[in-house]
């Protein structure tokens, strides 16, 4: 999807909420930014600023209860 971003008077750039959600930033958060020239047309891509592995790392917690005692129920299947 494209999305339109406003430069203002004072060279900030406005993003549209839409996009900041999809992105998962917030005040102060940094982005990263980088331009690539393919044809005639100048391209800018714009990073979160953690990878997506970061982002979800740890969404999971909790789900099987304690590592140890799924560990050992596990085990406890494997001579069956």
């Amino acid at each position: 999807m494209t999305y339109t971003l406003t430069i203002s008077s004072q060279g900030q750039i406005i993003i549209p909420s839409q996009l900041r959600k999809y992105l998962g930033v917030g005040p102060k958060d940094q982005l990263k930014a980088r331009s690539d020239k393919k044809g005639k047309i100048p391209i800018i891509v714009i990073e979160p600023p953690v990878s997506w592995v970061d982002r979800v790392r740890g969404v999971a917690k909790g789900v099987y209860g304690k590592g140890e005692k799924y560990i050992e129920r596990e085990r406890q299947t494997w001579g069956k």
